[in-house]
């Protein structure tokens, strides 16, 4: 049995509720932000996408740049082996229960099905919670040739050719909980949802790939919101996993890189989504009395 050692959190698997920026809104657009502490040097944070794909097989000039100069890199999570292990364990059932009862038959056999590309065995799938499903349907086809790390991976492999110091905001405890204590009712009614509509869901992945690699926030949240008004059975199932995924881990983010940017020079890199908006980091550490500007 070919066990994949899935880890980290998912994009938005569908919608969050959007709130309609205004257009013009300072926090609706850009992926790279300038951040300064009182007199100290200034330090520069980076909305990612936590996926693979040609296009996103070099980072972008300023951020490379940015990178240059700073004296540690700040991540939401970085995993060694013990950590993959970990969360693989809490993705399962280590008692009686199965996927199988929990979403039926016609349903299991869907993930069978649709999680095959990444070799994951019908018994491995049978173990597996709704939740180590549902992250694992975000990219059923694996990696592909030719793209490369993710843009958290290659900022990762920079640090350590520099010997940069390594920080990270969250532990494998911290990501398990996230999912591991979202509804049980929740995580199988998004689950029977995504099985149902796994080709709709890879076309608005595209589609968000699209809008990010415009620098566009807003976008990214439209598309989605889009998505979650056409299934409204799904809306408040989703709204409580954007919550845990998004908006608290967001002012968890925003204390706890202040270790860094107190400093200055530091490099932050969390998904781009955490940056949006009036509940997002930006406002957060404006609201601490950090001065931000748009880079890029």
């Amino acid at each position: 049995m070919k066990r994949r050692a899935f880890l980290g959190l998912a994009p938005l698997l569908f919608a969050p509720a959007w709130t309609g920026a205004q257009p013009g809104q300072r926090f609706s657009r850009g992926v790279l932000w300038r951040i300064v502490y009182r007199d100290k040097p200034a330090s520069h944070l980076f909305g990612t996408i936590h996926v693979a794909d040609p296009r996103l097989a070099a980072l972008p000039e300023p951020v490379a740049l940015a990178f240059e100069s700073a004296r540690s890199l700040t991540l939401e999570f970085a995993a060694d082996g013990y950590a993959r292990e970990r969360f693989l364990e809490a993705a399962m059932f280590l008692d009686r229960q199965t996927l199988e009862e929990k979403i039926g038959s016609r349903d299991f056999e869907r993930a069978v099905e649709q999680l095959a590309p990444i070799g994951l065995s019908r018994e491995f799938i049978l173990k597996l919670k709704p939740w180590g499903v549902l992250i694992n349907l975000r990219n059923p086809r694996g990696a592909q040739p030719g793209s490369g790390p993710t843009l958290d991976a290659q900022l990762l492999a920079r640090a350590r050719a520099r010997r940069l110091a390594l920080h990270t905001m969250e532990s494998v405890e911290e990501q398990i909980f996230t999912f591991d204590e979202f509804p049980m009712d929740s995580q199988i009614a998004l689950l029977h949802h995504a099985l149902e509509h796994q080709s709709e869901l890879l076309a608005m992945s595209e589609r968000t790939l699209e809008a990010y690699l415009r620098r566009d926030l807003d976008g990214i949240w439209r598309v989605q919101a889009d998505y979650v008004r056409r299934y409204p059975a799904i809306a408040a199932h989703n709204a409580v996993f954007v919550k845990r995924v998004i908006t608290d881990r967001s002012v968890v983010m925003a204390f706890r890189m202040q270790r860094q940017l107190r400093y200055g020079n530091a490099f932050v890199a969390i998904g781009a989504l955490h940056l949006h908006g009036e509940k997002g980091v930006l406002k957060l550490l404006e609201e601490d009395r950090y001065r931000v500007e748009r880079i890029y």
